[in-house]
């Protein structure tokens, strides 16, 4: 636009949300390349330039291909000192995180993707209108680094710790009066990486997401409106129920919960008093008790890992309380030709049911023929509910 007319010619140094990712550097020449990095240095670093609302450095741009050296360190301090709000970094193998990102009092957003990159978080944290922090590919040490890290941020409102890895640590103890999302997803490269215990302290957060092997998990949510849940257990952990995490969401109203075998069958589950959304992908057996444990349960979406059938049976012994007075959609993924008996006995037992969907989408032509001609003979029994079949 600059060769329209020449009074255009800096008005890029005013722009506000400033991106860079690979994609600009593909089918560009040595010179190119250079002169694209003296374009960044530029941007960035013009004195009398208005504050950054946004930078951006994505998909590994910072990777220091053929002898280019990019100053990507120098491109985050300038944009710091231009009091950026947002800063999004995917920092493969850069090396040094500079410490300053630590010490930034504009910032409201950070992102931070360290993988193969060394994180140091500096003795004095300054990030007081830090309000999202998500921290991916982090390797957490023993060390007070993490805790000094978060501790600091006394507005923060969404957490994310997001393909993480625990090491040499005992205990992560999240307690921050200010949050209301907090996400968990721990990977676990070996059994050796599950010797620490998980500590959350928040009273006001509203959304919980936990995505890892389980190890001791203590709880305070009593805010808590939604949980997703996904926990595994490795044959060296097993000793460990998931009864405490558990405890810890019994007064959210929507519940997905993915669990294999990390419930005792010694274990207490709590009363979930609130729930009124469930949905379970696991064994039937645990399925069973969370049945009962939820009076007021009015949707329910089931996956099973596998249906024994013998816990099941139980249930026309005593029929779950919410079967009788509120549960009024039912909805089967993965559907099973095996299942008929269990969809048979919710159309006899669920009393207020309104609409019953089944998902086929793992079955061959024959089955959801067969499948659909017994479902059939079920609907013709029962007027008071809408049967959809996907």
């Amino acid at each position: 636009t600059s060769i329209i007319s020449t009074k255009w010619r800096y008005l890029f140094a005013s722009i506000s949300t400033i991106e860079f990712d690979r994609y600009l550097l593909r089918g560009l020449t040595h010179r190119n390349v250079d002169s694209f990095k003296n374009f960044v240095d530029r941007l960035l670093k013009l004195p009398d330039q208005v504050s950054l609302d946004c930078f951006r450095l994505r998909d590994g741009i910072s990777c220091n291909d053929g002898g280019h050296d990019f100053d990507v360190s120098g491109w985050i301090c300038a944009a710091l000192c231009r009091g950026v709000k947002e800063i999004d970094l995917e920092l493969h193998n850069l090396g040094d995180v500079p410490p300053v990102l630590f010490t930034c009092h504009s910032l409201v957003t950070l992102r931070l993707d360290a993988r193969g990159c060394k994180i140091e978080v500096p003795s004095e944290v300054c990030l007081g209108n830090l309000k999202t922090l998500q921290l991916i590919h982090w390797v957490l040490f023993g060390d007070d680094s993490i805790h000094r890290l978060i501790s600091n941020c006394h507005v923060l409102e969404d957490l994310a710790f997001i393909e993480c890895f625990v090491e040499n640590a005992r205990e992560l103890h999240i307690q921050i009066p200010s949050l209301k999302n907090l996400v968990l997803h721990f990977v676990a490269r070996r059994d050796r990486d599950l010797n620490y215990g998980v500590v959350i302290d928040v009273s006001n957060l509203v959304y919980f997401r936990y995505n890892a092997a389980i190890v001791e998990c203590y709880s305070h949510m009593k805010s808590l409106e939604k949980a997703d849940i996904c926990i595994y257990g490795f044959h060296s952990n097993l000793s460990i129920d998931a009864t405490h995490l558990i405890q810890g969401i019994c007064n959210v109203w929507y519940l997905s919960l993915n669990i294999h075998e990390v419930i005792s069958g010694t274990s207490r589950l709590p009363i979930f008093h609130n729930l009124i959304e469930f949905k379970f992908c696991g064994r039937e057996t645990s399925l069973v008790e969370f049945l009962h444990c939820a009076p007021n349960l009015k949707t329910l979406t089931i996956r099973f890992l596998d249906f024994e059938r013998t816990r099941w049976k139980a249930l026309t012994i005593e029929v779950p309380s919410c079967l009788s007075f509120h549960l009024k959609e039912i909805e089967f993924s993965c559907f099973d030709t095996h299942m008929i008996e269990m969809v048979n006995y919710f159309l006899d037992n669920a009393m207020v049911l309104k609409k019953l969907i089944i998902s086929m989408d793992l079955l061959t032509w024959i089955q959801k023929a067969e499948a659909s001609s017994q479902l059939l003979k079920l609907l013709k029994s029962s007027n008071k509910c809408l049967i959809v079949i996907l």
